[in-house]
Formats: C-alpha cells, sequence, structure tokens
C-alpha cells in the first residue's frame, strides 16, 4: 500500500498518523473509527446513484472561500455516477459519503481512505484546485496511493501491526488471526503482511481469480489479476518477475476447492541474477477472490557437471 508514494509525502504522512493517534490516546487494535470521526469533527453519509437526492444537496453547499464551487449540482451526481465512485470525502462541510451498494466488509478500509484524504492537508487542493492538476490521471493515482497509505497507517496503528506479525508465522491462519485482532479484511491483512512483517525478506501477495472457478475473483474487466503486492526486497531482487509469471504457478498448483485453503506448495522463481529460488506459496479463497502469498525459501544451488 506504499506503492506510488514518494519518501517525503510518506514520512509527513506517518507524522500525521501518528500524532492523530497519539490524540486518541495511543488505542488498542482494533481501531474505533467512530472515535476518529468524533476527534476530526467529520460526518458520514450513505448515497445512492439511485437516489441522488442527497448528492445534490451535498453539491449545492459545496463552497470554498465563499464561492460556489458547482453552479450545477447535477455535475456532482454526473461526475460520482460516471467514475463509479464507491465513496467521497466532502472538505467543506466535512462529511465523508459512501455508496450504500457497497459491501459492509468494504466500509473500513473505504472510510479509512476517506479520512486519509481529509487528514492529508494538500489533498483539499488537489480536490478544489487546477483543472489541469485534477484531471491529471498521474496526479489522481498519486493522491489515491497516498489516501490508501494514510489508511493502511491509521487502521493497523502503525508499527503495531508488523511487530505483531513478525512475533508470528507467515501464513493464512496468522493473517487470519492479525485480521480479526485489527478489525480489518483478509484482503487487506495479506497486503500489510507482505509489505510489512518483513520488508527485508523477498515476499509477493496476489488477489486473483480462482484459476477453477473464474466467476470467483474477476475483475470487472474479467481480467484474473487484481493485485500484484511486493515486499521492498521482492521489487529490488525479483524486478523482472511479471504478475503474470506469479499467477501462473497459481495455475499450476491451485486445487478444486472453491472456500478455504486452496493449496499449499513450493515452487521457484528466478531473480535478477538469473538464479532459481524457492519460493512457499499458501492460497486462500475467501469466497470473493483467491488470497496467495509467495515467500522466498532459499536460492537453489547450481550443479554443475564433472569435467
Amino acid at each position: 500500500m506504499s506503492e506510488g508514494v514518494g519518501e517525503y509525502e510518506a514520512d509527513d504522512i506517518r507524522k500525521i498518523v501518528a500524532r492523530l493517534l497519539r490524540d486518541l490516546g495511543d488505542p488498542e487494535p482494533p481501531l474505533k473509527l467512530p472515535q476518529v470521526r468524533a476527534l476530526l469533527e467529520l460526518d458520514i453519509g450513505y448515497y445512492s446513484t439511485a437516489n441522488t437526492t442527497l448528492l445534490q444537496d451535498v453539491a449545492s453547499r459545496m463552497k470554498v472561500a465563499g464561492k460556489q464551487v458547482l453552479e450545477r449540482p447535477m455535475l456532482l451526481v454526473e461526475a460520482v455516477t460516471k467514475a463509479k465512485l464507491s465513496a467521497l470525502w466532502v472538505p467543506d462541510t466535512k462529511r465523508i459519503l459512501i455508496d450504500e451498494t457497497v459491501p459492509k466488509p468494504k466500509h473500513r478500509w473505504i472510510e479509512g481512505h476517506e479520512v486519509g484524504h481529509s487528514v492529508i492537508p494538500w489533498h483539499r487542493e488537489f480536490l478544489f484546485g487546477d483543472n489541469e492538476y485534477t484531471l491529471d490521471p498521474a496526479c489522481h493515482a498519486i493522491v489515491e496511493a497516498e489516501a490508501n497509505y494514510a489508511a493502511s497507517q491509521m487502521l493497523f496503528l502503525q508499527t503495531r501491526f508488523s511487530t505483531e506479525a513478525r512475533d508470528g508465522t507467515l501464513d493464512f491462519k496468522a493473517i487470519n488471526g492479525l485480521s480479526k485482532r485489527f478489525g480489518n479484511t483478509l484482503t487487506t491483512t495479506l497486503w500489510r503482511m507482505v509489505e510489512d512483517r518483513e520488508p527485508d525478506l523477498p515476499v509477493f501477495g496476489m488477489v486473483t481469480a480462482h484459476p477453477r472457478h473464474l466467476h470467483i475473483g474477476s475483475g470487472d474487466d474479467g481480467e484474473p489479476i487484481r493485485y500484484f503486492i511486493r515486499s521492498a526486497a521482492f521489487r529490488e531482487r525479483f524486478a523482472s518477475v511479471l504478475p503474470e509469471a506469479a499467477y501462473a504457478l497459481i495455475q499450476k498448483h491451485a486445487t478444486h476447492r472453491a472456500r478455504g485453503p486452496v493449496f499449499d506448495a513450493s515452487d521457484e522463481l528466478t531473480n535478477q541474477n538469473g538464479e532459481r529460488c524457492e519460493f512457499r506459496m499458501e492460497s486462500f479463497c475467501n469466497t470473493h477472490a483467491l488470497l496467495t502469498y509467495g515467500a522466498f525459501v532459499r536460492t537453489i544451488p547450481t550443479l554443475t557437471g564433472k569435467t
């Protein structure tokens, strides 16, 4: 969740979240989002693209420095509908709005993401700044990555998660336990486990379709690969490994089980030096997607023939 975030921006976001958690009294997991909203004086609401009354009302009240932002409130409705947004943050009214059709388990992460927008000071400028800037897809991707980073820092209580994760093993039993303890989904917990538990160990994670049940986990575009997650060491030492290569290993080992553990196997990937490396892989299906991690075990010795 830190890919795409600049070093200086990441440092600023960590400091912002650290101050927020101190103001909350350094809470124990799971973080209670109503307490976060109360501290930040944020309101939450739910909208429907079928009933746009709330969005029109919000749009009609949107002002910056006393100036009406939208002369046509329906512009906001049209933008939300066209972009298929699952939520939005409205700075002037300090409201987070979530699409009521989004499944409940996703609300916590979505809310954390929007809180992230609200506490990162330069995001207000982005949302209501120069049109060329706000419409630049690259800038939009960076802002979204920063909000995701803030959400992960907050919902996993910064280093608290990685410290507790290192006390246990890297397997889905531990991932499931930490998911319940911190109150977050299995997918976001897998993500943090891959990136933060042991950054110096090459580890990859994937959120994909189930190769034996393609209706489970395929993206809206029908593509089987939704996310390819990598630890810092994996990005450095296995930079040439493409998502398709990792997914090919999943296809090779996947069983027909459509719920729970799907496989536990070992296979090989080649690092930047051309060395064959063994990875232990484990895959779990939560009925919404197939979740997989692969952790480096060893470099496989090269066999040389006798002369």
